[in-house]
């Protein structure tokens, strides 16, 4: 081979190292030569278009232009030789990063070339290993004469209504009142009087002090209720403050309960009986049941696929998937009227840590799983499953495929079908025990 064809060394060398399964130092070395015409021409630039008193624009001396603004010459060149490097290492070793780099080790003398290295976190490398015959109880499915009575119950209490009664309020009682909270004064305001609110004795979702002051009163009476609001209380003229609420008793009334029968059936049924009601409802929980079932069994295949393989994950895959937690519980509190708070922001991510792992060590193996066993879905699948979810609702086919396909809940669908049909396929292979129904699988597990 002549000296002519001899293939030229490249400026920038790059090497990997990987110090860890999640983490790559990409070590890089530029020639000075490279570095030297980057200087270069951002100097002739920089003389061109220098301007200085007592010169022409572009005549300032070579030498002057670069006493005044070599050093930042300098750093731009070594900023976008670093930039260069940086790209070609990412494409030479393949490396598809999930943190921005870290700049280390940077060594760059009067001669020589420059050295340094650059850090960054990468997706781990997972195979899965060892998820044949993976073990799972399975709970009986059972519902018992109890739980659709359960079920009776409530809907009995949702048709509940009260009737008027002279004697003093128990526990379930409505009573009627008007109330006004305390002027200055001492009197009750009346420009702020609550008339007719009703509060159901007892109730869970009443302050303690008017649960304490309602009980055993008579239409007619007086009562004055202190409440202290607490600190954290979400209304700013609210908080830590203590507030006496005048209230007139109106009316005490007694829960009624409708009878169980054929035409109550009727009433929340479309015309059925009440065995035919108690059959519905028999079904629905057994629905319900397998529902939670099936839930149970992925639960402890997901355990058993990250007890039995190791899966080093990268710190800032953690820290990313606690944040969007806390991300989310900030969307809550504004809903509710919460203020955020730094303390419960560290709490949850210190808390959360074992949960995160687990979920992210199961998706990774997830993944692993599909690969190796080229579990796939297509988009007549995802057609199917729009068609399907439906038909289950009620929807209008046309008009829920449009929804679907508007934003990101095709990509949510098709990752969820992915996701079962990984899980069946694990199933298809564990060793599978029935259990009674009373059995805690996920406690056993624990």
């Amino acid at each position: 081979m002549s000296e002519s064809q001899t293939p030229r060394k490249s400026p920038i060398t790059t090497t990997v190292e990987s110090p860890e399964s999640w983490q790559r130092v990409v070590k890089i070395e530029i020639d000075r030569d490279l570095y030297d015409k980057e200087y270069a021409q951002r100097l002739k630039k920089a003389v061109k278009s220098h301007q200085k008193p007592g010169f022409r624009k572009g005549r300032t001396p070579r030498a002057l232009v670069e006493k005044e603004v070599g050093d930042i010459l300098r750093m731009e060149a070594t900023e976008e030789i670093i930039k260069q490097a940086w790209t070609i290492g990412l494409l030479e070793n393949r490396l598809q990063p999930i943190t921005d780099p870290a700049l280390e080790n940077f060594k760059f003398e009067d001669e020589g070339p420059m050295t340094f290295d650059m850090k960054v976190e990468v997706r781990p490398e997972v195979k899965a290993e060892n998820y044949e015959g993976i073990p799972v109880k399975k709970r009986k499915v059972v519902v018992q004469d109890s739980d659709v009575d359960e079920v009776l119950g409530r809907l009995q209490e949702s048709r509940a209504t009260y009737e008027k009664v002279e004697r003093a309020s128990e526990d379930g009682d409505q009573v009627t009142l008007d109330l006004a909270p305390e002027a200055w004064d001492g009197q009750p305001d009346a420009a702020k009087i609550i008339e007719d609110q009703k509060l159901i004795v007892g109730g869970e979702g009443n302050m303690e002090a008017f649960n304490e002051a309602l009980q055993g009163v008579q239409a007619g009476q007086e009562r004055e209720i202190s409440v202290t609001y607490p600190a954290e209380h979400p209304n700013e003229t609210l908080k830590g403050k203590t507030v006496v609420f005048m209230c007139h008793i109106k009316e005490v009334a007694a829960k009624q309960l409708p009878e169980l029968d054929d035409k109550l059936a009727a009433e929340v049924a479309d015309g059925k009986t009440l065995a035919e009601l108690k059959d519905d409802i028999r079904q629905d929980l057994a629905k319900e049941m397998e529902k939670q079932v099936a839930q149970e069994m992925d639960q402890q295949t997901l355990k058993a696929l990250v007890g039995r393989n190791s899966v080093d994950l990268p710190p800032s895959m953690i820290e990313s998937y606690l944040k969007s937690g806390v991300q989310e519980m900030h969307r809550r509190n504004l809903q509710t009227g919460r203020p955020n708070s730094e303390a419960e922001d560290a709490e949850y991510m210190e808390a959360g840590k074992p949960h995160a792992e687990m979920a992210l060590k199961g998706m990774l193996l997830l993944e692993s799983v599909r690969q190796q066993e080229g579990i796939k879905v297509t988009a007549e699948d995802v057609d199917e499953r729009i068609e399907e979810i439906a038909r289950e609702h009620g929807f209008e086919v046309d008009r829920y495929r449009e929804f679907v396909n508007s934003g990101d809940e095709k990509d949510r669908m098709m990752y969820d079908l992915l996701e079962r049909r990984t899980y069946d396929f694990l199933l298809s292979r564990a060793e599978i025990t029935p259990v009674s129904a009373d059995t805690e699988v996920l406690a056993e597990e624990e």
